[in-house]
């Protein structure tokens, strides 16, 4: 009996170690699915995230293609219905004086271009009084963008010493005397060119001429006036005429030829002082004629270019009347509106709206500018007759 007992506790006995046996291998078993699961799910999940980041930076390596700089197209001028014997007859003329270039866009598109030897699209032209419509440009540009109240501020906001003049007609000088000449100051390219531009301070000089004239009655040229406005431009942005116009107006049209000089204070010369290719200068004309917009885009306000470019001061007299620093005339046999820019020896950026016509003159002529009134008629009259077409 006793034996009996003794094995049925052995087999009991082993049978409880069998259990312990299984059920620990079991315990095993599911911790290392469960591990196995863990790691498969961290590796998944890091695998994805790796994925996530490669393609990230296949995204940051490839990035958007950086877009090509804005160029000129060119055509035969014939397509544009311009008479080639016309330009042939211009380009024989410009033989006869020195004229360093020329270029003709009509319809957005160069038809005619013309280069002496040792000039060609790349060279930089200094586009002497051509500077003062880059700056009003500009100073359109810094309207819109709030920095300027307006046209019609009186520069004592800028320059308050000149409230000290105890002149009732220089208080009230106002931007649009500057614009349009019209300060009524004792002052003129004419008369005082060389002491301006010998002064210490060419805005102290400009502001202490002793009025003659009340303001908006007497046209008198005088670049010091435009040297004004690149000064009210820089002390209301904090930068300066080239850098303002650097980041709004010449980056926006792909402009990369621009150069300005200073004044001793460190101001843009506004009025004298930028240089650029033809082909840059073609592209101020090509703006305006589009009322202010390049590439589908209002970079000068549609207005500014209108009231810069529509008669603000009627001069009675001379060839051109004025707006904001921009000649007003007519040209051709139809008397087409025409506006353009006028620079000393020959500098000049001519727009024709009705024909989207746009033409560059440089040289170092000092002769008479009715020789590129003759050019400008001969160019505006160049279409082919309708039997021709």
């Amino acid at each position: 009996m006793k034996k009996k007992l003794i094995i049925i506790l052995a087999i009991i006995l082993i049978l409880i170690v069998i259990f312990l046996i299984i059920f620990r291998n079991n315990r095993l078993n599911n911790q290392t699915e469960n591990t196995q699961n863990v790691i498969e799910n961290n590796t998944n999940e890091e695998t994805e995230e790796v994925q996530e980041q490669e393609a990230n930076q296949m995204v940051i390596e490839v990035g958007e293609p950086e877009e090509e700089p804005w160029q000129w197209q060119h055509d035969a001028p014939e397509n544009h219905n311009i008479d080639v014997s016309v330009l042939n007859s211009v380009h024989n003329t410009i033989d006869s004086y020195p004229i360093h270039a020329e270029v003709i866009i009509k319809d957005g598109v160069i038809v005619d271009e013309y280069y002496k030897e040792g000039y060609n699209e790349t060279s930089v032209f200094t586009l002497q009084s051509t500077s003062k419509s880059i700056t009003s440009a500009i100073f359109g540009i810094a309207i819109d963008k709030g920095y300027i109240e307006g046209v019609n501020v009186p520069i004592s906001t800028y320059f308050p010493q000149i409230l000290d003049s105890g002149s009732e007609y220089k208080n009230q000088i106002t931007n649009w005397n500057l614009l349009t000449h019209t300060t009524g100051l004792d002052a003129s390219d004419t008369a005082n060119w060389n002491d301006w531009l010998a002064s210490s301070n060419w805005v102290d000089y400009v502001l202490n001429r002793r009025a003659l004239a009340r303001q908006g009655t007497v046209f008198n040229y005088f670049t010091g006036n435009t040297h004004l406005l690149s000064a009210i431009i820089q002390q209301a942005t904090g930068k300066t005429t080239y850098e303002f116009g650097k980041e709004y107006l010449f980056d926006q049209l792909d402009i990369d030829s621009v150069e300005c000089t200073e004044d001793p204070q460190g101001i843009s010369d506004g009025g004298n002082g930028f240089a650029m290719n033809v082909y840059d200068m073609a592209k101020i004309g090509e703006l305006y004629l589009n009322d202010g917009v390049w590439n589908g885009e209002q970079i000068i306000p549609a207005q500014w270019v209108e009231d810069s470019t529509t008669v603000q001061f009627d001069r009675s007299s001379g060839s051109a009347d004025y707006g904001y620093q921009w000649w007003v005339r007519t040209f051709g046999n139809n008397n087409y509106p025409s506006f353009f820019a006028q620079g000393h020896y020959g500098q000049y950026i001519f727009v024709v709206p009705d024909l989207e016509l746009v033409v560059v003159f440089t040289s170092h002529y000092e002769g008479s500018s009715s020789i590129y009134w003759q050019l400008m008629n001969q160019i505006v009259n160049a279409k082919i007759s309708e039997k021709e077409t």
